[in-house]
């Protein structure tokens, strides 16, 4: 287990009374353009894995409420990426309000005896895995910050877990074995298209010896020109020690990160975004300063995949999310801990 962690009946505690489904209001009447979705990501030495349990209300239904649609998406990269989007009928949809409790057709998502238990397997793709994955450090909750104007979204984090079991990709099974993994869960109301951006980036250290987790968080306007919100989160072992917020941050990017022919998914909607231009950095810097705490950290992309979504306001474009994976540098003083770490992360870019 990581440094100091928290006793697991609390954790198992926390996370069953605030990481549980919330389901669209739409379904009696209430609020649409729901959205919610439970994220994992898993990084052994042969593969990285990223899955995504995603609600979304059926903002175009014509008639009554706004159903829900039902999507996984999976990505893995090994040698090269694999994975794929799924959608699923209503009658292949299990999901409980109130429960961490999921199943997409033969998929699944379970939360038994503090743990975290995955079931995938890719329909049309060499993909699957049987995963559970323990937490080992409080989760942050962070409720109806400013996604736009007039839109909030509400999120819960867990920066580290430990990952336990198998994933088979391109005809070969990896054993996962106390792998670092990281899960978020994220819930509000608004459309794909509004006027909005994010830079979402999970942190975690080579050596899992090492005590230190970091989350970062920043959203913008959709031309990225005033930032709404922003912060970065460190955990020390298993307790969180600091946040620094908003006039706390400087943000810089810094280059240009460009792939040829970056992978895309679903893969028919590599044809609505044909174009290898995507904004992203080459680097990325946050020095974060507050009273006597300094820290400052680097990422620096090394591979990204495309997750290409329609625009729900503006039919004729699509919304695309970049899932970028490189090396990371931290080091600074927080709270009389003299902080230092080299390690993995996965930073989300949105971009229209």
């Amino acid at each position: 287990m990581s440094p100091s962690s928290p006793p697991p009946e609390r954790l198992a505690r926390l996370l069953t009374g605030n990481d549980y489904f919330r389901r669209s209001p739409s379904r009696m009447g209430g609020r649409g353009a729901h959205k919610e979705w439970q994220h994992f990501l898993v990084h052994t030495e042969a593969a990285h894995l990223l899955i995504n349990f995603s609600l979304i209300d059926d903002v175009r239904a014509t008639q009554g409420r706004q159903p829900e649609v039902a999507r996984l998406i999976v990505l893995a990269r090994g040698e090269g990426w694999e994975g794929d989007v799924e959608h699923f009928e209503e009658a292949e949809v299990e999901v409980t309000a109130g429960r961490i409790d999921a199943r997409f057709g033969h998929n699944t998502l379970r939360f038994i005896d503090g743990t975290y238990r995955l079931s995938i397997a890719l329909r049309d793709q060499p993909l699957a895995a049987e995963l559970e994955l323990v937490p080992v450090t409080l989760p942050a909750l962070s409720v109806n910050q400013p996604l736009t104007l007039d839109r909030r979204l509400s999120w819960l984090f867990v920066p580290r877990l430990l990952a336990r079991g198998t994933l088979r990709l391109a005809g070969r099974t990896v054993q996962v074995n106390d792998a670092p993994a990281y899960h978020d869960h994220n819930w509000g109301h608004f459309l794909w298209g509004n006027d909005f951006s994010w830079e979402w980036g999970s942190v975690l250290p080579w050596d899992m010896a090492n005590p230190w987790s970091l989350v970062h968080v920043r959203m913008a306007d959709r031309g990225r020109s005033v930032a709404r919100y922003q912060g970065l989160f460190l955990w020390h072992g298993g307790e969180p020690l600091r946040v620094f917020r908003d006039e706390e941050l400087r943000v810089i990017t810094r280059g240009s990160f460009r792939k040829a022919r970056p992978f895309s998914v679903p893969r028919v909607m590599a044809l609505l975004a044909p174009g290898a231009a995507a904004d992203l950095p080459e680097t990325l810097e946050i020095a974060a300063h507050g009273g006597a705490d300094t820290l400052e950290l680097s990422f620096y992309p090394q591979d990204s995949a495309r997750i290409v979504t329609p625009s729900e306001e503006h039919p004729e474009q699509v919304t695309i999310i970049h899932e970028v994976l490189g090396r990371v540098t931290a080091q600074g003083r927080v709270r009389g801990h003299s902080v230092a770490m080299e390690g993995t992360g996965v930073f989300e870019f949105i971009r229209d």
